[in-house]
């Protein structure tokens, strides 16, 4: 049996990144051996994905009910990636003038500044 339950919040994580996405147990199949998320999804009633290949264990991504903080955490993640992706798009093509991307600049400084 399942610690899960159908409506239940849950987090994905990986084995070495943490928590990775959230989301919602939306049914179990297979009497009652596979879990669906509400992402699509599939995983063993228990959450793990786990197996052995020629002697070696692998613990691959996890489900764990939700925790305090992961939605901050998977919220940070996402935000410091499109950061990246937005940096490194840029260049002297980019259809932003001197003007936003000084906007952008001042934003980060104050930010930067206001932080611990």
């Amino acid at each position: 049996m399942s610690e899960f339950k159908v409506g239940d919040r849950v987090t994905v994580h990986t084995s070495q990144g943490g928590p990775q996405a959230l989301a919602t147990v939306a049914r179990f199949t297979h009497d009652g051996r596979r879990m669906e998320l509400s992402d699509g999804s599939e995983w063993r009633a228990d959450g793990k994905r786990q197996w052995s290949f020629r002697g070696s264990f692998y613990k691959g991504p996890f489900v764990e009910p939700e925790r305090d903080g992961d939605a901050a955490r998977i919220a940070k993640r996402r935000a410091i990636g499109q950061i990246r992706k937005f940096a490194n798009d840029l260049d002297m093509d980019s259809p932003l003038d001197a003007a936003a991307l000084k906007r952008i600049v001042d934003l980060i400084d104050a930010e930067k500044a206001a932080a611990p």
